[in-house]
């Protein structure tokens, strides 16, 4: 317990000294730019798809929406009415991938950071790595808001149709959160192992990548439960509660994961090192 107490100060005092909430800082800028760009292009292609009625979408999506959110996403459906959708999706999808990468450079200097290197690759093939990182962090948030959110929601509607499967409701979310948490810590792997630019080892970052998936999935529990008992932000910001709201959960989520590189960085220097 004591080694574990040592290990967790030590990594906090290395986590200041590199100044990684700059770095997450950084990075949540950029991404919750790049955020509702991406919302408006993923609207606007299940738009255009001609088995799929707005009525039905609200009727399904809605109710899957916290009623904070619901205002915006009301909104942005209102805003894809009211322009040419090809146009739309073109521009928004280029200003969503820029944006986006962006933010996925910051998070790539933050680890490089933590590692102690300089980014001498050449600009162009950094952002192109970063942008294809940015494509799979997008589907990964996407995979994460479909089990947490619509995964809960569905269960819900399956129990309500077959009212037999009540007594499996425990191991369908047990199954739920173990398949996310799988996902988020494949997807840590790859990205401590790809983006810094030192040669690492995946299975070195495994410890770190658990952590993260771990952080990841209990402060968004934390946030839900926050957001929906005891939150008065609607008071304070008005229209804007729902971006300062995501905008809070984006840089706490990345903070975590430069924990979970800094965590990586240890266990990695103790090895090395011979230390216990």
């Amino acid at each position: 317990m004591f080694r574990l107490f040592l290990l967790g100060r030590q990594v906090y005092l290395k986590y200041s000294m590199d100044e990684m909430s700059v770095y997450a800082a950084q990075a949540s800028f950029f991404i919750i730019m790049a955020a509702f760009p991406f919302f408006m292009v993923l609207l606007a292609l299940i738009q255009t798809a001609p088995m799929i009625h707005e009525a039905d979408l609200l009727r399904f999506l809605l109710p899957a929406i916290p009623d904070r959110f619901r205002g915006l996403f009301l909104y942005l459906l209102d805003t894809l009415h009211s322009d040419s959708p090809a146009a739309l999706i073109s521009v928004t999808a280029v200003a969503a991938v820029w944006s986006a990468s962006k933010g996925m450079l910051g998070i790539e200097k933050g680890l490089n950071r933590v590692f102690g290197v300089t980014s001498p690759r050449n600009y162009i093939r950094r952002r192109a790595l970063c942008s294809v990182y940015t494509l799979v962090f997008s589907l990964m948030c996407v995979a994460s808001l479909a089990l947490l959110v619509f995964g809960s929601f569905l269960q819900k509607m399956l129990l309500k149709w077959i009212p037999a499967l009540s007594y499996l409701s425990g191991m369908l979310s047990l199954c739920r959160g173990i398949v996310m948490f799988i996902m988020l810590t494949i997807f840590f792997i790859a990205l401590y192992t790809a983006l810094p630019h030192r040669k690492l080892s995946p299975c070195d970052q495994i410890p770190g990548a658990m952590f993260s998936a771990a952080g990841w999935a209990l402060t968004s529990l934390a946030f839900s439960v926050y957001f929906r008992y005891f939150g008065s932000y609607a008071v304070t910001y008005g229209s804007l509660t729902a971006v300062i709201l995501f905008m809070l959960w984006l840089y706490a989520s990345i903070c975590i994961l430069f924990v979970g590189a800094e965590i990586n960085w240890f266990l990695l220097f103790y090895r090395k090192n011979g230390l216990p």
